[in-house]
């Protein structure tokens, strides 16, 4: 049986940790920031800042890398999906904040969130995805969808009309309870293509079966657990750029180009 268990999202756990939340950075050493915006932290500083967030967070954020900031006496924290910042003691810090480069009006929060949320293509579970070539087939990308999320109904069409593509679909029901029967139906079905693009098209099959070995559609759904993959659609490139959500049409064909060089 199927058991769909979210992550929640790891700035919803610090708001409601430290709200509201303070960096305690001294003022003597705001005026020194540092020049390296990610650079590597002294092994004594980075075991201290670890040390202080597993004891003030009781362990409930997994810690993946620990970087310096442009801003003296604040670092970057990473988590295997996203990016926040605190002091040196690891106690006080910034959730749901943008580091911006005012001089250059660049979003510093934005580029490393989107370095840490690239998912190795190639770790993909491929072999349990709906797998279409259309073309030469060089482009590649991933898509996690639900038959019950309407932006998913909508981007499916506009993936079917590409051409040199190839296309790794991923049956994901986790909008609600009612997406993981017709995700089953699909799995069940001896031609599994056809059935989830009926299903993505808004039909509901009656009396298909659903009781064969779902293992794959599990793994899946552990796949997308184990890179929190929240939202549908979520779109994985072949270099690992995550897009999730609405992305316009003429941002994703840039972003396939760029992704497939």
């Amino acid at each position: 049986m199927l058991n769909i268990r979210q992550i929640p999202p790891l700035r919803g756990f610090l708001l409601g940790l430290v709200a509201p939340l303070v960096v305690a950075v001294a003022a003597s050493s705001v005026a020194h920031a540092q020049t390296d915006a990610s650079g590597a932290v002294p092994s004594n500083k980075d075991a201290q800042i670890r040390a202080g967030i597993e004891r003030n967070t009781k362990g409930k954020i997994i810690v993946r890398s620990i970087s310096t900031t442009p801003i003296n006496g604040v670092y970057a924290v990473e988590t295997p999906s996203e990016v926040f910042y605190v002091d040196g003691t690891g106690r006080y810090g910034f959730a749901g904040a943008a580091l911006i480069d005012m001089q250059t009006q660049v979003d510093l929060t934005a580029s490393h969130l989107e370095k840490v949320q690239r998912i190795k293509f190639d770790e993909l579970p491929l072999s349990q995805a709906i797998k279409e070539v259309r073309g030469t087939g060089a482009r590649k990308l991933a898509v996690f969808e639900d038959p019950n999320c309407p932006i998913c109904k909508v981007f499916t069409k506009f993936v079917d009309q590409l051409d040199d593509v190839t296309v790794y679909k991923f049956m994901f029901p986790v909008i609600g309870p009612e997406s993981i029967p017709l995700a089953r139906m699909a799995w069940c079905s001896p031609d599994r293509g056809a059935a989830w693009r009926a299903i993505m098209a808004g039909q509901r099959p009656m009396g298909a079966r659903q009781d064969c070995d779902t293992t794959g559609l599990v793994e899946i759904l552990k796949t997308g657990e184990r890179y929190s993959i929240q939202n549908t659609p979520t779109v994985i490139l072949a270099n690992g750029k995550r897009l999730v959500g609405a992305t316009p049409p003429e941002v994703f064909m840039t972003e396939l180009d760029n992704a497939s060089r």
